[in-house]
C-alpha cells in the first residue's frame, strides 16, 4: 500500500454551515441573561478557541498523519530506520489530535441533517396522519442541533378529524426532537417527543362526544407537549371562554393514558388531570380538576360496568370551600342517573337523586331532598351581593331544561315563620315555572304559590298566584303584634307580577270571601311598595318590614 486518503466534504460548504451555526448560537446567548458574565465569556472564549483551533490544524493532522503512514513501509525497508526520520513530527499534538477527531468526527454527523430537505407532505403524514389527525405546513422547516438534534417548523395547522375545513387550531412553532442515531437518513430518523409552541386550540363543546370517540394510534404515537397557548372553548360559533398560557403534557403507554393540562381560567390557575388504564381489563377514566384560588376540587372516577360495554359506574367529589357534593351515578345511553349522592354547604344538607341527560340536548329531573335548609345565612349571602350580580341571579341561561324537585324537612330563619317546603319547578329556555311552592306555616297553617319567571332581554319579571290559610288567627295577629284587631279572613287569595329589575310589585285581584274593590287594591300595593320595598332587598327579606306591613293593611288602631 502506497498511498493513503481521506474522503471529506468540501470545507467551503462545511464552513458556510459552521457560520450560521455560529449565528445559532449567539441568538441563544441573548436568552440566558440570567448567567453571570464571567460563565459567558469563559464558555464563548472556549468555543471560539476550539472552533478556531479544529478547522485551523484539520489538515495539519491529516497531512501529520499521512507523514505517519508513509513510514509504515512493509515492502521490505527497514522499519526502525524509517521510524527514527518521525523526528520532526511533533508528538507533543498528536494527542490533542487523536481526542479532537472524534469530537470533530460527531459534530460532522450532528450536523449533518442541515444538509437535507425536508419535505412538507412527507412530514405532514409521519407527524399527522401516523397520529391520526389532519394537518397542514404553511411555514418554513429547519434542523438545528443545538442542544440536542431538532425539526423545527413554523406556522402549522391542524383540522377537525372527521372535516378538514374545520380548523382545529394552529401552531406557531413545532419542534420535533430527535434522536442521536439514524441522524444521515431522514426516513429513518427516530422521533422522540413532539413540542407545540405558541399554539391555538379551538374546543367546540358540541363535539364533545365525537372528540371522545377519537384515538391515538398508539404503535406510533409520539408524546406530545403543549407550552404557552390557549384553548378557546366555543359553542359551535359562540365564544364561551379560553384557558390562557396553557401548557399540556400527553403521555401514551401501552395500557396507560395520562394528560396533564396546566394554565389560567377565569383569572384563576386551573390544573387537570386525567388518566385512563385498565383494571381487569376494564377501561378506568380517573379526573381531576383543581382551581386554588376558587379553592375548588373536583375528582372523577370512571369504570366500565361488567357485563355492559355501554354503561359506566361513576363516582364524583366536587369541593369548593365548605361546599361539598359526593356522589355514585351510572352513566347509560349519554345520561346521567344519579342513584346515592350528599350535598352540604352552609345553606343547606340533604340528597340529590335524579337523571341528567347530555344529548341530544341537556335536559334533567332531579330530587333535592333537603334535611334542614337555613334560610338566615342564604339571606344574608344573597344581600351581600353587588348589585348587578343580584340582577343577573335570576337570568336563567336557555339551554338550562328540566326539571328540579325540592322540599326541605326543616328551615332555619329568625323568625320562624316558615317550617318547611315542598316545590317542583320546570327549566324551560331560560323562564322557571313555579307548578308548586308550598310553605307549612306551623300553627298559623300554610301558604302555597305558583307563577312564571320570564326572562326577556332587557328586564325579568315574575308573575304569581298566591293562597294564605288561617289556622289559628289569634296567633298570626300575635306573631306580628296586631291586637285591636279581631275579625279577619282565614283565606286570602292574591295575584300579581313582580319586577325584579326595579322592584315593584303589581297587584292585580285581592280576594277574601269576596274580591277586594279596586281602591283596596290599590292601597296594598302602595303599602307593599312604600314599606316592603323601601330598601330595596334588604327590606323585601326583612321580618320586622313584613309586621309593619301587615299592621298597616289589616288596619291596626293605634
Amino acid at each position: 500500500m502506497k498511498h493513503f486518503s481521506f474522503k471529506i466534504f468540501k470545507y467551503s460548504t462545511i464552513l458556510k454551515k459552521i457560520d450560521r451555526i455560529k449565528d445559532s448560537f449567539s441568538q441563544k446567548y441573548k436568552y440566558i441573561k440570567s448567567i453571570p458574565n464571567h460563565i459567558l465569556d469563559f464558555f464563548g472564549t472556549f468555543i471560539k478557541y476550539t472552533y478556531s483551533s479544529l478547522i485551523k490544524n484539520t489538515k495539519s493532522t491529516l497531512n501529520d498523519l499521512s507523514k505517519i503512514y508513509k513510514h509504515f513501509d512493509f515492502s521490505g525497508n527497514n522499519l526502525l530506520r524509517k521510524l527514527y526520520k518521525l523526528k520532526n513530527i511533533n508528538y507533543k499534538k498528536l494527542g490533542i489530535y487523536f481526542l479532537a477527531t472524534p469530537v470533530f468526527l460527531v459534530f460532522i454527523y450532528l450536523i449533518l441533517p442541515s444538509f437535507f430537505k425536508y419535505n412538507k407532505l412527507d412530514l405532514e403524514k409521519r407527524i399527522c396522519e401516523n397520529q391520526n389527525i389532519k394537518c397542514s405546513i404553511d411555514g418554513e422547516i429547519k434542523y438545528n442541533f443545538f442542544p440536542t438534534p431538532k425539526i423545527i417548523i413554523k406556522n402549522m395547522k391542524v383540522y377537525d378529524f372527521n372535516n378538514k375545513k374545520d380548523s382545529l387550531g394552529k401552531i406557531d412553532k413545532t419542534v420535533i426532537k430527535l434522536s442521536i442515531f439514524n441522524l444521515y437518513k431522514k426516513e429513518k430518523q427516530k422521533y422522540k417527543k413532539i413540542i407545540l409552541n405558541d399554539f391555538i386550540i379551538n374546543f367546540n363543546l358540541k363535539n364533545i362526544e365525537r372528540y371522545k370517540n377519537f384515538n391515538f394510534k398508539k404503535n406510533s404515537f409520539i408524546p406530545i407537549k403543549l407550552q404557552n397557548g390557549k384553548i378557546k372553548l366555543l359553542d359551535n360559533d359562540n365564544y364561551v371562554s379560553t384557558i390562557n398560557n396553557a401548557n399540556l403534557n400527553l403521555i401514551l403507554k401501552k395500557n396507560f393514558v395520562e394528560a396533564i393540562l396546566k394554565g389560567k381560567f377565569l383569572g384563576d390557575n386551573i390544573y387537570i388531570k386525567v388518566n385512563n388504564k385498565k383494571i381487569d381489563n376494564y377501561p378506568s377514566t380517573n379526573i381531576t380538576l383543581k382551581m386554588p384560588n376558587a379553592t375548588l376540587l373536583s375528582k372523577i372516577n370512571l369504570l366500565k360496568k361488567k357485563g355492559d360495554n355501554k354503561a359506566i359506574d361513576g363516582k364524583i367529589l366536587l369541593k369548593q370551600g365548605k361546599n361539598k357534593f359526593t356522589s355514585i351515578f351510572l352513566y347509560k345511553n349519554n345520561e346521567i342517573i344519579i342513584d346515592k349522592s350528599n350535598i352540604r354547604n352552609a345553606f343547606l344538607d340533604g340528597k340529590l337523586t335524579g337523571k341528567i341527560k347530555l344529548l341530544p340536548y341537556f335536559d334533567f329531573d332531579l330530587d333535592l331532598n333537603l334535611n334542614s335548609l337555613n334560610f338566615s345565612k342564604l339571606r344574608t349571602a344573597f344581600l351581600a351581593l353587588e348589585e348587578k350580580d343580584k340582577k343577573n341571579l335570576f337570568k336563567i341561561n336557555n339551554k338550562i331544561n328540566g326539571k328540579l324537585n325540592i322540599s326541605a324537612n326543616k328551615i332555619y330563619s329568625k323568625s320562624s315563620l316558615a317550617n318547611s317546603l315542598e316545590s317542583r319547578l320546570k327549566f324551560n329556555n331560560g323562564n322557571v315555572f313555579i307548578e308548586q311552592l308550598l310553605f307549612n306555616l306551623g300553627k298559623l297553617g300554610a301558604a302555597d304559590l305558583l307563577g312564571s319567571l320570564n326572562n326577556e332581554k332587557e328586564f325579568s319579571n315574575f308573575k304569581f298566584e298566591a293562597n294564605i290559610y288561617l289556622d289559628n288567627k289569634k296567633k298570626f295577629l300575635s306573631k306580628f303584634n296586631v291586637y285591636n284587631k279581631t275579625n279577619i279572613p282565614s283565606n286570602l287569595f292574591f295575584s300579581g307580577s313582580f319586577n325584579l329589575d326595579n322592584l315593584k310589585i303589581s297587584l292585580y285581584e285581592i280576594s277574601e270571601e269576596k274580591k277586594l274593590t279596586q281602591e283596596d287594591i290599590n292601597f296594598i300595593e302602595n303599602e307593599f311598595n312604600e314599606i316592603m320595598l323601601e330598601e330595596n332587598y334588604n327590606s323585601l327579606f326583612s321580618f320586622p318590614k313584613l309586621k309593619e306591613f301587615v299592621k298597616s293593611v289589616v288596619g291596626e288602631q293605634s
